[in-house]
């Protein structure tokens, strides 16, 4: 019985561990290269130096060409948007985004 409580700590310890990771992750800083508002978000494709991608956060005006900074939160694979009709393959979700 006791085994398996210390085990469940654990799991529990290293789940928060990994919560607090995502919720400090990386910092990325780009350019819009296209973006749309559906349900009450801003979907902006983010070009970096050596990558684009796209995030999600809450609703902003943002515009084609914009310098925007993000926070990585979650990751999402083969994400839909009913609002957009849209299934984007790779798809940040952040907090906020921050135009620069």
């Amino acid at each position: 019985m006791i085994a398996k409580l210390v085990k469940l700590v654990a799991v529990a310890t290293l789940a928060l561990g990994i919560s607090s990771a995502w919720a400090q992750g990386a910092m990325h800083e780009g350019t819009v290269v296209d973006t749309m508002n559906g349900g009450g978000y801003t979907y902006v494709q983010i070009k970096e130096s050596d990558k684009t991608f796209w995030a999600a956060g809450p609703q902003i005006e943002v515009s084609k060409g914009d310098t925007v900074v993000v926070q990585e939160q979650m990751w999402m694979n083969d994400f839909t948007s009913k609002t957009l009709d849209r299934t984007f393959d790779e798809l940040l979700f952040v907090g906020r985004i921050d135009k620069k």
